[in-house]
């Protein structure tokens, strides 16, 4: 399988994890954060007043429980028709997880078809922090929504015509999950089935797993 899922899914994670600013804030109050120049500014935190033009979450679920077991977001049953291993390679101690957030990945050597999978804990403000950041999407930046959840295509790059694609998804105003896609070959559908796999995930951490 091409590097580029693995490319996509840490790209995504570090921007998404820079747009955030990193902070611990009372909602509301104005904090400190840094552009990409280093610089400091003073905003306030899109609980209060700025959203940054991310649609709320209505129906909030809890995948707190699946921080620590990433790789359960998606059951046996579910990964079978996506042609890739039952057994997924969990990530909950790298750099990038423990500054993002905890992910799984699943990989077929042999198709080069491959499923990422992250929360992005460290985003505190959920898919605000996505949109906040989103002038670094130069690939691609569009909203969706996935089973009635708030969503956004969205990479640093595209690959979608190389079929690879990444979305990230809102399940809460706190929290948010990316998933990314590569079907190993040139294609049209990845982002279709990045949408397909970010909807099971949402099955399942509704049903508890």
């Amino acid at each position: 399988m091409r590097n580029v899922l693995f490319k996509t899914m840490v790209g995504v994670g570090v921007v998404t994890a820079v747009a955030s600013g990193c902070t611990n804030t009372q909602p509301g109050t104005p904090s400190a954060t840094a552009d990409a120049t280093g610089q400091t500014s003073s905003e306030t935190t899109p609980s209060s007043t700025n959203d940054y033009g991310a649609p709320r979450v209505t129906s909030p679920l809890d995948g707190t429980p699946f921080l620590t077991k990433p790789c359960a977001v998606l059951t046996v049953t579910q990964l079978q028709p996506l042609n890739v291993p039952a057994s997924g390679k969990p990530d909950t101690d790298s750099p990038l997880a423990r500054s993002s957030g905890p992910g799984c990945t699943w990989s077929n050597v042999d198709t080069g078809t491959g499923i990422g999978f992250g929360f992005l804990s460290g985003n505190k403000n959920g898919l605000s922090d996505t949109y906040r950041g989103r002038d670094r999407f130069k690939g691609y930046f569009e909203p969706t929504n996935v089973e009635g959840y708030p969503a956004v295509f969205n990479d640093p790059s595209d690959f979608r015509a190389k079929g690879s694609c990444n979305i990230t998804v809102g399940i809460s105003d706190t929290l948010t999950f990316r998933v990314s896609w590569d079907e190993g070959r040139a294609g049209l559908t990845s982002c279709d089935r990045a949408k397909q796999v970010a909807s099971m995930v949402i099955q399942t951490i509704r049903s508890g797993g």
